[in-house]
């Protein structure tokens, strides 16, 4: 049982990358239709500020999905530690999100 849940997190995660990359596609199709230039936007969307919270979201997500499965299934203790680790990771992003949103901006 525990050998089939360590096939499966390789292909969950290959299969929402193709999708991500599917998804991206689709939106700067829609875009040039739209008469839109998609370079021009992405450097426009790259302030970093709403990536904190998206990447310390996933990352406290992982770690929550390390923990819960530690606890339920009682595998091996060391699994507590990328659980932390993540998690903790993501709880530092959102915060630093918070830090920058406030900070004063450079013009």
């Amino acid at each position: 049982m525990a050998a089939a849940i360590w096939v499966l997190v390789p292909i969950v995660g290959i299969l929402c990358g193709m999708l991500a990359i599917y998804v991206e596609h689709r939106q700067k199709m829609a875009m040039i239709e739209k008469g839109i230039n998609p370079v021009e936007k992405k450097v426009e969307d790259s302030t970093g500020e709403g990536g904190l919270v998206i990447g310390g979201l996933v990352l406290v997500g992982i770690g929550l999905a390390f923990l819960i499965t530690q606890l339920i299934t009682q595998l091996e203790t060391w699994l507590y530690l990328p659980g932390f680790l993540f998690f903790f990771m993501g709880i530092a992003l959102i915060i630093g999100h918070f830090l920058v949103r406030k900070s004063p901006k450079k013009n």
